[in-house]
């Protein structure tokens, strides 16, 4: 290939070093600038596509037509060169540039167009895939810097020290005097989560496999292949919900799930160690009643329930936690409130009668919601075992016991209200 003045042959395989399109004048070129994409038709002809990086366009199957005048319309694109200087002009076939240039061109800054012969090659014969001009520069002049010179890269979310849970957005902000190629997010330093090659530098992060501490990075690479790490960022990945365990009151078989006055309901809850419990919220019937935080993992969260303003009947109570990370777990239990009292009536033996031998002592009662038991008390003092269906009786023996004697029955219900009966005075002769 013939050279002009001090003109030399282009590179033949990439990396190379590129002039900067028009719109950004400057005194000293750089390594790694924009390409300009071309289109060829089976003509020959090939149209000069707009300043870009790397534009994909349709490529003719079979083998490559001959090399063709490269200006279609676009002559007048300016490349702004310290002086009068001659660049290389080639096509690119498969990723590769070709053994030799399609031909070369001395030009001036501006008016610049490209007569190629059509005997040079191009790429070999039936080669597919992109095809790319470019102009490639020649340090006759010493007009080309090396790029040393790494990016600059900042983690910009999340934020130090965050609780993540599900899919996460990861950004950086990345700058380089040449320009950024690409940005890679990393987890623990090595695992490379995802990719982002064009500004906002973004990727999302699935972090359901991830429970745990981890570090995130961002490393940014410039087209000379410079890399710029970020700063650490220390996170907790968090994907499990809470673990909620029933407190008091707790079901037994004598109150069941009936409750009165003011009740201490209780949960337990822990975060298994990951982000920590962050607050509790209390429920009732679906109504948000109150909430509780600051409390340390597998603490006992209670709800002082008043009961007393309520109507006697079965309610909902749900403890909903949420952990730093934002997950969400409930715990939900039914409890009957009964606030009234049994009523119960002394019908056996008769106030101020005589008895004698083993008397059986009988009473009338009953409650709204559950009656747990009669208990008989003669003169104070329990008679057991206590009578728990009805009719309520208890054989109380008088051998012995001569005197005026005093007997009641209380009925008690299984929310643990009670009431006292009609007191009968009897003598035992």
């Amino acid at each position: 290939m013939p050279t002009h003045g001090s003109i030399a042959v282009s590179c033949a395989r990439p990396p190379c070093d590129y002039w900067q399109p028009a719109n950004s004048p400057f005194s000293r070129l750089r390594r790694g600038r924009p390409q300009y994409a071309v289109r060829q038709s089976t003509s020959g002809a090939a149209s000069l596509a707009p300043i870009s990086d790397k534009i994909d366009m349709p490529i003719p199957t079979g083998a490559p037509p001959p090399c063709g005048r490269l200006n279609g319309g676009e002559t007048q694109m300016k490349i702004f060169m310290s002086g009068a200087r001659g660049f290389a002009v080639a096509l690119v076939g498969a990723g590769a540039l070709a053994a030799t240039s399609c031909g070369e061109v001395q030009g001036t800054p501006e008016n610049t167009a490209a007569q190629v012969s059509a005997n040079d090659p191009v790429s070999a014969p039936g080669a597919a895939g992109e095809q790319e001009l470019r102009r490639t520069a020649n340090d006759v002049a010493n007009l080309l810097d090396d790029d040393v010179v790494p990016p600059t890269v900042e983690l910009t979310s999340p934020a130090l020290d965050s609780f993540l849970r599900g899919t996460v957005a990861l950004t950086a902000d990345a700058s380089d005097d040449v320009g950024v190629a690409r940005v890679d997010f990393l987890l623990d330093g090595a695992t490379v989560i995802g990719t982002a090659t064009q500004a906002p530098y973004t990727v999302n992060w699935n972090t359901t496999a991830t429970s745990g501490p981890h570090s995130l990075t961002a490393q940014a690479f410039d087209a000379a292949g410079n890399p710029g790490t970020s700063s650490a960022v220390s996170v907790l990945v968090d994907n499990h919900v809470p673990i909620i365990l029933i407190g008091p009151p707790q079901y037994n078989p004598s109150n069941q799930n009936y409750v009165r006055g003011i009740v201490n309901v209780g949960w337990a809850v822990t975060d298994q160690s990951l982000s920590g419990v962050a607050y509790v919220e209390f429920l009732q019937n679906g109504a948000w009643m109150g909430s509780t935080s600051g409390l340390p993992d597998a603490s006992t969260y209670y709800y002082s329930w008043d009961t007393r303003v309520l109507g006697n009947r079965s309610y909902t109570l749900t403890l909903r936690a949420t952990d730093n990370a934002g997950n969400v777990q409930t715990s939900t239990r039914n409890l009957i409130v009964d606030n009234a009292l049994p009523s119960v009536n002394l019908v056996a033996p008769a106030n101020g009668t005589q008895v004698s031998g083993v008397v059986t002592l009988t009473a009338y009662a009953g409650d709204s919601q559950a009656l747990l038991y009669v208990r008989f008390e003669v003169d104070g003092e329990m008679l057991t075992p206590f009578s728990t269906s009805s009719p309520f009786t208890k054989t109380w023996d008088t051998t012995g016991k001569s005197g005026t004697h005093q007997i009641v029955a209380i009925a008690v219900d299984r929310a643990g209200n009670s009431k006292r009966s009609n007191v009968a005075t009897v003598t035992v002769p």
